[in-house]
């Protein structure tokens, strides 16, 4: 059974800006996670999950993302910032489920982006690890199920291209993949 977006919302942290994609290229982004409206992409089917860096109001009181103009200007209110960026589609990935309760980290191994900064932290004790790639992410974090899906800064070496004048923001960020030996008893199946 291929993971829905019903069923990842539920665990994307509730501060982090998210940019729904779809594999036509077009998007839908949002401040907030509250922000998606009811139902909306329950239906459909999860096929990547990574970071990437999207436009975003500067007004986050009165404009709600959804409604921006299709040329976006820093004069106009908006900045380019770092999201989740969760691409969906109609159809399920062929990807094989370890558990059909509740997500364990080895069920979203193969969504995740190939690479670039992510911090496995165990909530037992909040004790966290860094990995470049997702081939780094041990074996033994499969089992493990998933508590929390976010992003944060990250302040360890960032490599910047020489040609560059000022980094994408996602290269300062890094996904925060929270795990537990224990599944949350919140989650609905």
């Amino acid at each position: 059974m291929a993971i829905t977006f019903k069923e990842l919302k539920q665990y994307i942290s509730r501060v982090v800006r998210i940019s729904v994609c779809f594999t036509d290229g077009h998007y839908d982004n949002y401040t907030l996670v509250s922000d998606i409206p009811e139902g909306k992409y329950d239906d459909f089917y999860i096929y990547g999950v990574g970071m990437i860096d999207v436009e975003f109001p500067l007004d986050v009181y009165t404009k709600p993302c959804n409604e921006m103009p299709e040329r976006i200007s820093l004069r106009d209110g908006y900045f380019i910032g770092c999201g989740l960026e969760i691409v969906v589609q109609e159809e399920p990935r062929d990807i094989r489920r370890r558990n059909n309760r509740q997500m364990c980290f080895g069920d979203l191994r193969e969504y995740l982006q190939m690479g670039r900064n992510f911090s496995i932290v165990r909530k037992e004790d909040w004790s966290s690890e860094e990995y470049e790639m997702r081939t780094d992410i041990p074996e033994e974090y499969n089992k493990l199920y998933v508590y929390g899906i976010g992003l944060e800064d990250n302040f360890g070496d960032i490599s910047i291209p020489q040609n560059r004048r000022c980094p994408d923001s996602y290269l300062t960020k890094r996904m925060v993949i929270v795990l537990s030996e224990t599944p949350r008893g919140d989650i609905k199946n």
